[in-house]
């Protein structure tokens, strides 16, 4: 039986990605891990300093990613600082007329301490378009949670290749890549069908 670890604001965990990479994930606030461009082929961590790592993404995580990928607890020699990979968020809008269930999205913030709930705040931006919005589509993160597979996936495929998208946003905002095709399979984000 897999250890149980619990997680706090501020808590760093190494996550096992597959036999050969793992990463690390720190809770930030309710329930959003930080990711960092750090990587470890056997899971052990020396000199463990995250000053100057790059922040991957945020993404809002359930317990499956603790019961599933978190292998162990670390100690975080680095103070928690928020910033806006855990401040602004695109939050997709249901899609009434068919097809796939999120189309398009409006910017939020949920402010400087990342508490507001992000379902209740008001949009910063409303109805993001491509042909308006695309570095702002491009540079933040879905308030869609992630699963252990979807992430794990993501996170294999940036440090295998540098790709570093959540494929959800090729359905959410049609057209906003053209490699679509020269990425498959997709990540477990998507459905089998459109993967």
């Amino acid at each position: 039986m897999a250890k149980r670890i619990t997680l706090k604001e501020g808590d760093l965990v190494s996550l096992k990605l597959r036999d050969d990479l793992y990463t690390l994930g720190q809770m930030t606030k309710h329930s959003v891990m930080r990711f960092y461009d750090v990587k470890s082929e056997d899971g052990t961590w020396p000199d463990l300093v995250l000053d100057n790592s790059m922040i991957l993404f945020s993404g809002f995580v359930g317990k499956v990613i603790t019961q599933r990928l978190a292998v162990e607890k670390l100690t975080c020699t680095t103070s928690l600082i928020l910033s806006d990979h855990e401040r602004y968020w695109l939050r997709p809008h249901v899609n009434f007329e068919g097809g796939f269930p999120f189309r398009g999205a409006d910017l939020i913030d949920i402010g400087t301490d990342c508490a507001a709930d992000y379902s209740l705040v008001p949009a910063l931006k409303e109805d993001l378009t491509l042909s308006k919005n695309r570095d702002v589509i491009e540079k933040y993160e879905l308030t869609n949670m992630w699963g252990d597979e979807d992430l794990s996936d993501r996170l294999c495929r940036y440090f295998d290749t540098g790709v570093n998208r959540d494929d959800l946003k090729f359905e959410v905002f049609p057209g906003l890549w053209t490699d679509r095709e020269s990425l498959r399979p997709l990540t477990r984000r998507l459905p089998v069908p459109l993967r």
